[in-house]
């Protein structure tokens, strides 16, 4: 075989044997970043083949993705050395079929150009934007066929790379940065939402997994007093009362366990529990008993307690019910484990219960909401934009804005809605009806 051929297909081997392995290094490194690590400990567990090459290979991400770089440096940098050289001539003859290439010089020129454009076009499209596209569409299975190629290329660059990430230390250093000790892995809660959120709309995560999971995510921000029943709403028991009256608070009411107070809600002692009460009831020794004998301890939080701490306290003290004190002391509420829940699965009831929804949608398109409702509910469901940094809820809203205590039929305009007050409960807003200012609204009478 002709020398000159021979030498033109060693050097076209090359020019591909670099195109490939750009593109392996380009597909290594856009697999390795994408894919977590909880996923790789997941095709650990499920046996894949290769997944243990990989876990390795994301217990030490910096020097991995310092190799791929190097390679991808390296492959770049050879084929701009004899890529052209390599392709030129073996277009030149083709060029020199043109007239215009006659002239001396002409056809070398024409050749380098071509090739030029060629070596290009191989290394963007082939080693570049072909692999990438491939390692973010399945950095699964790329991960799993690059990993052990990568532990290899790491192996053999180990001594350029620790000279380079030095030489980079320095530099950093030298300009006021300091260098980052390993790959950020976490995500914080608004990224994890935006993940949610995504998956909920490809159809990954169901609608309603999707609610839970946000509301999960909000519970960090909540503090006990916006979930908690108000003193107003608390049923309890005076601690000298007989059993029997607490049996008829008890069919009328939907709850199991009761507040016992003396003299005043201020002054709780403790919990009594239908259960306990049954027990009393049916023992000859307690014909005299008041709700006294039945106390139990109860669990007292500050209305400043972040939700998840009381989830904790609820769980390291046994307890699913807590009493609920102001600044000064006093009783501000009362919170249950079920009062949680329902921040994140929605409005739980029983068969007992008489279900009013907090916000429900009128067939004239207004809405009547419960005065209880709090403000941050009402604006996401509603796209309201509503602020009020001395109150929760939406009755303390409409009672900020009035400046007075309301009354039935009361209205205020606001960020073009109308609230109208539609019921009452004492001094407090039961519930209120809404309207967009373009909607007619009845038999109302303006503040």
């Amino acid at each position: 075989m002709d020398p000159s051929i021979l030498n033109n297909i060693l050097r076209l081997s090359a020019v591909v044997f670099l195109v490939l392995a750009n593109g392996f290094f380009v597909a290594a490194e856009f697999a390795l970043v994408s894919i977590r690590r909880t996923k790789v400990d997941e095709l650990v567990a499920l046996g894949k083949p290769g997944a243990a090459w990989l876990q390795r290979v994301v217990e030490n991400p910096n020097r991995i993705i310092a190799a791929t770089q190097l390679g991808i440096t390296l492959a770049s940098l050879g084929l701009g050395w004899i890529g052209e050289p390599a392709i030129a001539p073996v277009i030149e003859p083709l060029v020199r079929l043109f007239p215009v290439s006659a002239q001396p010089g002409v056809s070398q020129t024409i050749s380098a150009v071509l090739a030029f454009a060629i070596i290009t076009f191989l290394h963007v499209v082939i080693g570049e934007l072909a692999p990438k596209s491939i390692a973010l569409q399945n950095p699964e299975k790329t991960s799993l066929f690059v990993a052990r190629p990568t532990l290899w290329t790491e192996l053999i660059f180990k001594p350029a790379i620790w000279l380079f990430n030095g030489a980079g230390k320095i530099l950093l250093r030298t300009i006021g940065v300091e260098p980052v000790t390993g790959q950020e892995l976490a995500h914080s809660v608004e990224e994890l939402k935006m993940l949610v959120t995504a998956s909920a709309e490809g159809g990954v995560v169901e609608a309603e997994e999707s609610e839970m999971l946000h509301a999960i995510f909000d519970m960090g921000d909540l503090l006990v007093r916006q979930v908690m029943i108000p003193r107003t709403e608390i049923i309890a028991v005076e601690a000298d009362i007989p059993l029997q009256e607490i049996i008829s608070l008890v069919n009328q009411s939907t709850y199991t366990k009761f507040p016992v107070y003396e003299d005043s809600l201020d002054q709780i002692l403790g919990i009594v529990h239908v259960k306990d009460l049954l027990r009393a009831m049916q023992s000859q020794e307690c014909d005299n008993c008041t709700a006294r004998s039945l106390i139990r301890d109860a669990l007292y939080v500050p209305e400043t307690l972040s939700v998840t701490n009381l989830l904790q306290r609820f769980r390291a003290q046994r307890q699913h019910i807590a009493i609920v004190l102001d600044e000064y002391g006093g009783t501000a509420g009362l919170v249950t484990l079920e009062d949680l829940l329902e921040e994140i699965v929605g409005e739980v009831s029983d068969p007992f219960d008489v279900f009013t929804p907090e916000i429900q949608t009128l067939p004239d398109g207004s809405y009547s909401i419960n005065g209880l409702a709090l403000i941050e509910e009402v604006n996401e469901k509603l796209g309201l934009n509503l602020e009020d940094p001395h109150y929760d809820t939406i009755a303390g809203y409409i009672l900020g804005k009035l400046g007075r205590i309301p009354k039935p039929k009361d209205v205020i305009e606001t960020d073009g809605f109308r609230f109208q007050i539609e019921a009452m409960d004492g001094l407090r807003i039961a519930r209120l009806l809404l309207h967009r200012l373009n909607q007619p609204i009845h038999h109302s009478e303006t503040s």
